[in-house]
């Protein structure tokens, strides 16, 4: 049988071994690479459900088409990528006088990836279900022009008494916890008042008898500044279980390098947990960067490394007809990745093309080009066109967090954690955690 097989030709071919007639399945040499990329496909507004309008298309390494199908009506799809490779979420509009497509693309996937593209179902959903009202009455604050009024459905603004509150039905239960602030006097005095289990009743009113108190201080300290940063403001709100509530800010005065406090106004003694966002600026770049935070308890102050999850420093971001390019102006650490948008458009010769196109990559210091897309999506792919491109708009984003390993972990959901504001993110809800992001325009090139 050794010599039989000696003198045989022996072809390897989709993973099987034919050799002299016989047919055998070729041993793995790694399981991983056995396991399917599995996709789901949600909308973009936060509300969790699954978008059955696009399509997925899988390509390995070399660009070649893996799988190209619409998702089922759960928004999902799934292909088989032994070497890796690149997975985009479809979305064509299009009728007689107009063209647009939305683009999603993932580099980098590896074999067993569950991506997700667009958004992960927001902490608490202040948008769907029926839209009711309740009224209350308050007193008010001498020298108050202006109220705001939480509840777990979000912000309802007033500028006297009474208030009406707007719920919707999947974000209130039968009580509800009722936060409102304002300001007064000179200088200004932030006052707050609170109540917890207030009955829901759709289209009822209710008296609210406690009075507005002055709020104390909040103190964030702030260490390993680095000096290059020449502005800081620091922000603090409150989560009301996970709806951020009542935020405050404060300027940092002075030269803040090395080490800085603040001390921001919050209604004491309310809500779950601290949301803090520290936006730091420099003078060789128009960009600015966010530390942000979710306190593990509710406290009076909390303490920030700004030493840790450094991320690079850009200038001159701007868009080309094909992608974007930017020059580094200081390093960084190493960040989970990042996502570049590109908007932009042409005329095809019968009518106008609108293309947004997300890419999401490992970190990258120079710039991003669009992907190729296969031919049979040449229409919406601008480096496909023989007429001129023009760009529109474009944003990068770029992380790095406390607790996500790397890109492997950060591709499995780009869109939810590199665009959703980080006190309704459907990630990590509930828990302590910081992350480090730029959010930074990228200008259309002449």
């Amino acid at each position: 049988m050794q010599q039989f097989l000696q003198t045989c030709v022996v072809v390897a071919a989709a993973g099987f071994l034919v050799a002299c007639g016989e047919v055998q399945k070729v041993p793995p040499t790694d399981g991983d690479s056995l396991v399917p990329v599995t996709v789901t496909v949600l909308t973009t507004t936060g509300n969790g459900a699954p978008d059955s309008t696009a399509k997925v298309l899988f390509q390995d390494p070399d660009g070649v088409v893996v799988s190209d199908s619409a998702v089922d009506a759960m928004g999902h799809a799934q292909a088989m990528l032994p070497r890796g490779g690149t997975v985009s979420a479809i979305r064509i509009t299009a009728d007689p006088t107009n063209l647009a497509a939305s683009i999603t693309t993932t580099l980098g996937v590896k074999p067993g990836d569950d991506l997700t593209f667009g958004l992960k179902p927001y902490a608490t959903n202040t948008t769907q279900g029926g839209a009711t009202m309740m009224t209350a009455t308050f007193p008010l604050v001498a020298g108050a022009t202006n109220y705001r009024f939480y509840t777990p459905c979000g912000l309802s603004p007033a500028m006297g008494s009474p208030v009406t509150l707007i719920f919707r039905d999947t974000c209130h239960g039968a009580m509800f916890d009722l936060l409102a602030t304002t300001s007064a006097g000179t200088p200004l005095v932030p006052m707050f008042l609170f109540l917890t289990n207030v009955a829901y009743q759709s289209g009822g009113s209710f008296a609210v008898s406690s009075l507005f108190n002055p709020m104390a201080n909040f103190t964030v300290n702030m260490t390993n500044i680095p000096d290059p940063v020449s502005g800081m403001n620091v922000s603090r709100t409150t989560l009301l279980n996970n709806t951020p509530a009542g935020s405050i800010s404060a300027s940092v005065q002075g030269d803040p390098a090395g080490s800085a406090s603040a001390v921001v106004p919050f209604p004491q003694g309310v809500g779950t947990r601290s949301e803090l966002s520290i936006t730091m600026g420099r003078d060789d770049t128009m960009m600015v960067q966010r530390h942000e935070a979710h306190t593990a308890t509710l406290g009076t102050s909390a303490t920030v490394d700004l030493g840790q999850q450094k991320l690079p420093w850009f200038t001159n971001l701007t868009q080309t007809a094909t992608g974007a390019t930017w020059t580094m102006v200081a390093p960084g650490d190493p960040p989970d990745g990042m996502m570049v948008s590109w908007s932009g458009g042409w005329n095809d010769g019968t009518r106008p093309v609108a293309i947004t196109w997300l890419v999401a990559q490992p970190a990258a210091m120079a710039g991003m080009t669009l992907p190729r897309l296969p031919a049979a999506y040449a229409m919406i792919d601008p480096g496909q066109q023989t007429v001129a491109v023009t760009p529109s708009s474009g944003t990068m984003y770029m992380a790095d967090y406390d607790n996500v390993a790397g890109y492997d972990q950060l591709r499995q959901m780009p869109e939810t954690l590199l665009t959703s504001p980080i006190g309704i993110m459907g990630a990590f809800v509930g828990m302590p955690f910081q992350r480090r992001i730029i959010t930074a325009p990228v200008l259309a090139g002449p």
